[in-house]
Order: structure tokens, then C-alpha cells, then sequence
């Protein structure tokens, strides 16, 4: 069924890794006084970014370790632009008061697959289904922590008639279409680069705010699963208000504009634009007839195998894979070959004939292995449950993922926080690979996927500040 052009798999890793290490009591970190180091190297001149709209980067071949030594802790300044270690009285707007749960320490037992076909009333949990990750018994010692800490400290402010607006389908097309305004609308603070192209030749997009020299990096992705495309639209507003603000706004007493200098934010907002357009319009709107026998075949399949009694219409609104039915987030080379799979191209479980074989799995791991970027953290956004993934077997940044998966455990409300037995997934690659970071899974919502516009408040409002928390907290690093 494979007709139609594929990219070569490239399955090296980074260069040798870093050892990180742990900062005791970092849990607290973006909520104690304000740092008194972004001013330092802000000083140093780092150039905000080239204003091109769209310049293709996609990395061939290996990147080998670069030998550079670790940069020191960015200082960030003041709203003055004088370094400072006093608090900062940030005159910010009031929140509702809330509480947020902090956990501590995690304890997992053994935990058990489960598919797609696992319902929220036979499983008893509320959590997303992902591969190996539902039934797991957790043992959590938690403290109470006040969630209204983090806007409160933050000068950063909802867009008034915004680019990015929520609607019921947010599209690749109308992703498109924002991205070209943000970046007509904010020029050099702003650097949209091409990482790859989907097998229907539609292409992922990078979003960089902030210095592209910076020495510290952090990447956010999201949309690597069709049918939960609430998320392209978080980070399109998450990357609309840091534009926003990025002048006049601060957190912790810390001009965004200095901290833009020293931590640059990467954006993938949409990893998987055909399963997306495949959830939300069907497969009329793939563009390849090769592409769109596959995908009708994957219907017959799971009728015949009994994984789906839907008809084509409820059964492709809940397309998760990319346009060859393959499940991306089980596509990466991590811990691959225990992963559960079904055995052909499927909406949603199959993990492909090899680690790595789709052209957006490699966009990803490119991407990573981009040595001008120096990351220090990567966020990756799922739906559903209102929980955090942090860890794997095997990982090698476990302290850290944790410490970091507290962390937004906090700014969101209380997200609880699972260790993951599952593989095959881009967090899981970056956690075990040769040059790891601290790498988390926020899987967003609390209902079935494709979830409704009336759970994006909510959503919102949980994870508006997730991208300044997570640059605080690598400053340190």
C-alpha cells in the first residue's frame, strides 16, 4: 500500500549526553522570590530572531556531540533592566484562588495494557488510554500548594481580539493561515521554520520565540495523535499570548523580553496535520488516492477484526494515526519492539513495520537532533485525563523529569502525576536517548477525544503559563 514517496529512516541518536543535576527543592522553584539571573547574559547582546516566514530545516543525517561545555545560568533582569535577587512587586492582575496538588514521591506497581476499547467505567479511571499507561496503582504522598501563586506573579495578559480564536475544528489550513499572521504581525520575535512534511505533504511546522541563539532551548509539541486536535489550538494561543507579551510582560519580576533572550520556546503545534484533517473532515480531504485506499482499508480491517462497529463517519472522527494508519507516538525507537501493537495500519494502536519509518516521526527526531539547539526541557501535549506521564523504563533523567512534572503539575491546577510503563513515544525517545532532557506528557481534558469546544476553557485556563514556568525553570539548569 505503500505508493507513494517515504524519507529514509534516521534512528542515531544526539551526541553523548549531559548529566543534569538535581536541584533540591525545584518543585518550588517558579514560585519562590524571582530569579536574579536573566539580566547577566541579556546583557551580552543576544539577537532576537530572523524574520523569514518559512525556511525549510530539515536535518539530514547524524549530529554528533558537539564537545561545547555547558553554558552557565542565564542571568534575567529586572523590569529596569538592573540585575536584582530582591522580590519584584509585580502589580499583577488578581486569579481565583485555587489549590494544586504536588506530588512528592510516586510509587507504581505493575501496571497492564490497555487499548483503545477500554472504557472509562470498566477501567475506573479517568485517564488517558494510552499503550501501557491506564490501571497502573500509584501511591502518591502529596502537599497542598496554591495554584493562584503562578498568575499572581505574572504580568501577562489574554490578547484583546486575538489572531488564534477557539473553534469547534481548528484545521491545519486555519493553523496556516494564523501562523503567516503572527509572524506578519510580530516580525523578528518570531522564526517559523519547515521540519518535515506528512505523507499527504502537508508540513510541520516549527515556531521559535525568542532568541534562536539562546543558550538554553525548549520545545513544546502537540497533534501527534488525529483526533485530539483541542491541543494545536492551546499551543496556537499559548504562542499568540508569549508574542503578545513578549515587550511588556513579565513573570516573577522577570521581563519576558529577557528571558526570550536567554531561553527560546520551540512550538510544534500540529506534528500530524493529516490525522488531524482525517478526524475532522474524514479522508475526503487527503489529497493522495493511494493514501485514501489505506485509509478506507483500515476501516475494513477493524470491522473485520472486530476493533470498531462504527460507521465511517464515527469511526474516522476518532482517527488517531497519521494517513497510513500508523500511530506515531508508538513509532519512535524506544523500547519499540515490546510495545503492543495491532498487526496492520489501524486508526489507532499500530506502531509500523520498523521504529521511526513515518515522515513525521523523523520531523520529530530531526528536529531534536538539531545541534544549534542546546534543550533543556520538552513538553509534550496529549488528551485526555488531566495527568502528567513522566518517566519510563530505562529513563535517564527520572529526578528530573519528576522535578519537572511537579512543576506542571502545579501551574495547571493539579494534574496528577503517572509514571508510564508504555514506549514507542517521543517522550520515551528523548528520556532514553543518548543526549536526554527532562521530557513530560500533559495529557489535557477530561472527556473521549475528538473532545468539544466546551471543554477548552478549562483547558485554557489549566495551561496558559505551562511555557514561562518550564523557561524559569531551565534558567537554572
Amino acid at each position: 500500500m505503500r505508493n507513494y514517496n517515504r524519507k529514509k529512516h534516521l534512528s542515531a541518536g544526539r551526541g553523548a549526553g549531559r548529566r543534569l543535576a538535581v536541584l533540591a527543592g525545584a518543585v518550588m522553584l517558579a514560585f519562590a522570590s524571582p530569579l536574579s539571573v536573566w539580566a547577566e547574559e541579556a546583557d551580552k547582546g543576544g539577537d532576537t530572531m530572523e524574520s523569514a516566514v518559512m525556511v525549510p530545516a530539515f536535518p539530514g543525517g547524524q549530529e554528533e556531540s558537539q564537545g561545547t561545555s555547558e553554558p552557565s545560568a542565564p542571568s534575567f533582569g529586572t523590569t529596569d533592566g538592573t540585575a536584582s535577587s530582591e522580590p519584584a512587586s509585580s502589580g499583577s492582575q488578581t486569579t481565583e484562588e485555587g489549590t494544586a496538588t504536588k506530588i512528592i514521591r510516586t510509587e507504581n506497581g505493575t501496571g497492564t495494557a490497555a487499548s483503545d476499547t477500554v472504557s472509562q467505567a470498566t477501567s475506573g479511571t479517568d485517564y488517558s488510554l494510552g499503550p501501557g499507561f491506564a490501571n497502573q496503582q500509584t501511591t502518591q504522598i502529596q502537599q497542598s500548594l496554591d495554584q493562584s501563586s503562578a498568575a499572581s506573579n505574572a504580568q501577562i495578559y489574554d490578547v484583546t481580539n486575538p489572531v488564534v480564536k477557539p473553534v469547534e475544528k481548528y484545521s491545519y489550513d486555519q493553523m496556516v493561515q494564523d501562523i503567516n499572521t503572527l509572524k506578519a504581525k510580530y516580525g523578528n520575535k518570531m522564526q517559523v521554520n519547515t521540519i518535515g512534511t506528512s505523507l499527504d505533504g502537508r508540513a510541520i511546522y516549527d515556531c521559535i520565540i525568542g532568541n534562536t541563539s539562546a543558550p538554553r532551548h525548549i520545545l513544546i509539541q502537540g497533534g501527534i495523535h488525529g483526533r485530539e486536535y483541542l491541543n494545536p489550538l492551546l499551543l496556537m494561543q499559548q504562542m499568540e499570548l508569549a508574542l503578545a507579551n513578549y515587550d511588556t510582560g513579565s513573570f516573577n519580576g522577570n521581563p519576558l523580553s529577557s528571558m526570550f533572550s536567554q531561553v527560546a520556546v520551540h512550538f510544534v503545534p500540529m506534528t500530524n496535520p493529516d490525522g488531524v484533517t482525517i478526524s475532522q473532515f474524514g479522508p475526503d480531504l487527503i489529497r493522495s488516492q493511494a493514501l485514501k485506499d489505506t485509509i478506507s482499508t483500515c476501516y475494513v480491517m477493524d470491522t473485520a477484526a472486530g476493533r470498531t462497529t462504527d460507521d465511517t463517519a464515527a469511526y474516522f472522527s476518532k482517527w488517531k494515526a497519521n494517513a497510513e494508519g500508523v500511530d506515531l507516538n508508538l513509532n519512535f525507537d524506544a523500547l519499540w519492539e515490546q510495545v503492543s501493537s495491532t498487526e496492520f495500519p489501524s486508526y489507532s494502536g499500530y506502531k509500523g513495520t520498523a521504529p521511526g519509518t513515518e515522515p513525521e516521526t523523523q520531523a520529530l527526531m530531526n528536529l531534536y537532533n538539531d545541534s544549534r539547539y542546546n534543550w533543556k526541557a520538552v513538553i509534550h501535549y496529549h488528551s485526555m485525563g488531566d495527568v502528567i506521564y513522566w518517566d519510563i523504563l530505562g529513563n535517564k533523567v527520572q529526578e528530573e523529569s519528576s522535578e519537572l512534572a511537579n512543576l506542571m503539575s502545579m501551574v495547571t491546577g493539579g494534574y496528577r502525576l503517572l509514571p508510564s510503563e508504555g514506549g514507542g513515544g517521543y517522550k520515551d525517545w528523548i528520556q532514553l536517548s543518548s543526549s536526554p532532557v527532562p521530557s513530560v506528557t500533559l495529557e489535557t481534558g477530561k472527556v473521549a477525544c475528538p473532545m468539544p469546544l466546551s471543554e477548552y476553557s478549562t483547558i485554557w485556563e489549566q495551561n496558559r503559563l505551562t511555557w514561562v514556568v518550564a523557561m524559569e525553570w531551565v534558567a537554572t539548569r
